[in-house]
């Protein structure tokens, strides 16, 4: 038998927000009203307790919430509490990847935004990477080059994404630097080729290695019209590489 529709004050009337929540959220709004940094405290268990008139479970479930997110660390001992960390890449990634998780991705979606975000990327640490960052790059073709001469193709694969990751650290750009970090992230850990043709991998990871080098070339000369060229040849190449080896995002975003 069908069921009568809800009082109309049921239905229209708003959940209350539990109060950790709230407290929570206040506790963020007082952070960023006071300008905490990593490593700065916030006040102890007792006071906040007195502050909000609750009890210390609810002020210990709003801590948690603050915890899950990583936005404070909680240190044990007499002179514990909640101690604000920096937020690390990787934790609000895995909430991306949670969320994409439940939605169709391929490969060609990732490059129609890497095609612009990789050229932005180039041309914004020109000049802007010292003799030891440019050694480093170096490095990093030399260790690419040993992995593919030793047979390790998905060693190979990681390091080339690791030089673009590389350049990262030189950005002055903080919201290009996550979305970059991010596209790489999904490119290492969940891009998989189910043509496994020797021929098209070899050349797939030579075309790489030239533009580095090329790139690490252009990078040294403080060349921006170069860097952008060759960034944009590189991400086309690198594209079709990857259709021609029948590249494909795996569906499992949450494991990885």
């Amino acid at each position: 038998m069908m069921q009568a529709p809800a009082a109309r004050d049921e239905v229209d009337r708003p959940r209350r927000a539990k109060l950790s929540n709230l407290i929570s959220e206040d506790l963020l709004n007082w952070i960023a009203r006071e300008g905490l940094k990593p490593g700065d405290r916030l006040p102890n268990e007792k006071t906040l307790m007195q502050h909000y008139r609750c009890a210390k479970g609810t002020i210990r479930e709003a801590l948690k919430v603050l915890e899950v997110q990583g936005l404070v660390e909680m240190q044990t001992g007499p002179n514990g509490g909640a101690v604000i960390r920096p937020v690390s890449i990787d934790a609000v990634t895995q909430q991306l990847r949670t969320y994409l998780h439940f939605q169709s991705l391929d490969f060609e979606e990732v490059y129609a935004i890497r095609h612009s975000l990789e050229v932005t990327l180039a041309e914004s640490v020109v000049g802007k990477l010292d003799e030891t960052q440019l050694t480093r790059l170096e490095e990093n073709i030399e260790s690419c080059v040993a992995a593919l001469a030793a047979g390790e193709r998905t060693k190979a694969r990681h390091l080339e994404l690791t030089f673009h990751d590389l350049l990262c650290e030189s950005c002055p750009n903080p919201l290009l630097v996550f979305i970059c970090h991010f596209v790489n992230g999904l490119l290492r850990d969940l891009v998989e080729f189910r043509s496994n043709s020797h021929d098209e991998h070899a050349a797939f990871a030579q075309a790489n290695l030239e533009s580095h080098r090329r790139l690490l070339d252009a990078f040294r000369a403080n060349d921006r019209a170069a860097v952008s060229g060759i960034m944009a040849k590189h991400m086309c190449e690198a594209e079709n590489f990857m259709t021609r080896l029948d590249a494909a995002v795996h569906s499992d975003m949450l494991s990885r």
